[in-house]
């Protein structure tokens, strides 16, 4: 790894020389090794002084210096930067790769031209080490803390230790290694990365033309607006080909190439140009670059290692993954929480899963939902076969809902227990996940499977619902034991009745809310904010870089074409 930075030394070296070979004081021979420890260790003694952003970790770095036995950490007694100093400087160069902010990691204030040699010596030193320590905590925990944006994250953050991490990079003399240990290690990361570096590139190239209102624009009209649709998808890299014989003409080309765009925004795939499509094509590269980063900003949030095995629910995308040994095994869609009824963002793991399930519906559902239903119809609960019941003393008892005087309770006065049977219709389905949390929020089946063909899937209470979860069902109840021979699990769903199914492998589960991803053919995803919880973020990570003229990322309303 060193030797990689070895390499990049002829790169850097006009920088070294404006930061660190440029004196502008003479000093005679004998001072020049002791002059920048001296000055380094009046600099610990009174950093607060200096006027410097972000502000350093003065009390820590004093700890740090203190516990080394070499005084300068990053140069060589001569003043020259180490190879590790290199690599670190290297790593900063290069850190906007991660969504970061060099400003952050004080490359503004290295190589300041005032100062003596020996001066920018001793500051730069300390400012690396600083560097390194907001790097760490940065890439292992994210800069942003999730409770000042997000209600929803529920995910505790991992601890760091900053200063034994900078200790561990100093030993090994290999500062990169141990920052990219940090970061999160999924493929999912790095392909998003990616997907960074290209809308950067393409905010750098001429402006994208927006789109005008205008009526409704379908395949085989002619519209004058057609041949600014065409150069719009082409700047984006949708439309291989803006010119065409007849500019004016939606042809079947165009057409295939905007249902492609509007499936990749999470659109209904209709090649209608409306007003979704239209706000989607709107948006600006630098603002999806905004979007990207305040994903990445998430995956940071997240343990740097999710294991070898897991499930990843994406909530804003409405997918779920079974993920093994980094690769996707296998991925359904899904149906999340309305908004009003938000999905959590938080972690647990799947211990059973429960076939044919009684439903014990939630208390919010029952007077929100159900009990209004039951007033309008007085069959309505007998109808879905949900069973009434009542608490006396110690135990519960059933109730007859029709002689049930339901106009007598409400919110505030509701004695009841409602369970609605097994069965076809079932609002858990024919199975369901078990994983213990404390928003009563799991992963099940639903007899709607029509409601998962709509784009956008925010049509539950807060639980996930899954497309096909029998074939995630049968994949962790195979691998349940190797030497006893199990009850397909066919068989048991078709007893109709209720069964506990205990994992002897249980399996972590992820639910993270991502509005922008790259899927398994590599292409860049990005979905509506309709938690609105990427404006806040994206705000927050502006303030702490202080970006001038930033714009927010734009938030698509939810209308249809």
């Amino acid at each position: 790894m060193i030797e990689k930075y070895r390499q990049t030394r002829i790169l850097l070296t006009p920088l070294l020389v404006l930061l660190w070979l440029a004196p502008l004081q003479a000093e005679q021979p004998g001072q020049r090794s002791l002059a920048p420890v001296t000055t380094l260790q009046s600099l610990l003694l009174s950093g607060e002084n200096l006027a410097l952003t972000p502000t350093p970790d003065w009390a820590l770095l004093r700890q740090v210096y203190r516990e080394r036995p070499e005084p300068l950490l990053w140069h060589a007694p001569t003043g020259e930067l180490s190879d590790a100093g290199l690599a670190l400087l290297q790593f900063i160069l290069e850190i906007d790769r991660h969504g970061l902010e060099r400003r952050s990691y004080h490359l503004d204030n290295l190589g300041n031209p005032l100062l003596t040699r020996a001066q920018r010596i001793a500051r730069n030193d300390l400012l690396l080490s600083d560097g390194f320590l907001r790097l760490a905590r940065h890439l292992a925990r994210g800069e942003v803390d999730p409770d000042s944006v997000d209600p929803l994250w529920k995910i505790p953050r991992e601890t760091v230790d900053a200063g034994a991490l900078l200790r561990q990079a100093l030993e090994r003399q290999n500062p990169v290694a141990v920052l990219e240990s940090l970061a999160p290690q999924s493929e999912e990361y790095r392909k998003l990365q990616q997907a960074l570096a290209e809308y950067r590139e393409m905010a750098d190239q001429a402006p994208w033309s927006k789109l005008p209102p205008a009526p409704l624009i379908r395949p085989g009209d002619r519209h004058p607006l057609i041949p600014l649709l065409r150069r719009r998808l082409a700047a984006s890299g949708h439309l291989l080909n803006g010119d065409s014989d007849e500019p004016k003409l939606y042809d079947p080309l165009l057409q295939a190439t905007v249902e492609s765009f509007q499936r990749q925004h999470g659109l209904k795939a209709d090649a209608i140009i409306g007003p979704d499509t239209r706000a989607a094509l709107n948006v600006t590269p630098q603002q999806r670059a905004a979007q990207i980063r305040a994903n990445l900003e998430r995956w940071r949030w997240l343990p740097p290692q999710l294991g070898d095995r897991y499930l990843l629910v994406n909530i804003g995308g409405y997918r779920v993954q079974l993920v093994e040994n980094g690769q996707v095994r296998m991925e359904k869609r899904a149906i999340i929480g309305r908004p009003m009824r938000s999905t959590p963002s938080f972690s647990t793991r799947v211990t059973h899963l429960v076939a044919n399930p009684t439903w014990t519906v939630p208390w919010r559902i029952a007077v929100e939902d159900l009990l209004p239903e039951q007033k309008r119809d007085s069959e309505y609960l007998l109808r879905k076969n949900i069973q009434v019941q009542q608490q006396v003393e110690d135990g519960w008892v059933d109730l007859d809902p029709a002689m049930v005087d339901w106009t007598s309770y409400n919110r505030y006065h509701f004695p009841f227990r409602l369970r609605q049977a097994p069965g076809d219709g079932n609002s858990l389905g024919r199975i369901k996940f078990h994983m213990p949390n404390p928003y009563s929020i799991y992963l099940h089946d639903t007899p709607a499977q029509s409601l998962f063909q709509h784009p956008v899937r925010d049509f539950s209470s807060g639980c996930v619902r899954v497309e096909e979860i029998g074939d995630l069902a049968d994949h962790l109840y195979n691998r349940n034991t190797e030497t006893q021979q199990l009850q397909p699990l066919g068989d048991i769903l078709n007893a109709r009745q209720p069964r506990y199914l205990k994992l002897e492998n249980p399996i972590d589960v992820f639910l993270v809310y991502f509005t922008s991803w790259v899927d398994l053919k590599g292409t860049t995803q990005f979905r509506p904010d309709i938690y609105n919880l990427d404006a806040p973020l994206t705000l927050a990570l502006q303030q702490l870089h202080r970006a001038p003229g930033a714009q927010l990322a734009y938030r698509e309303n939810r209308s249809r074409d």
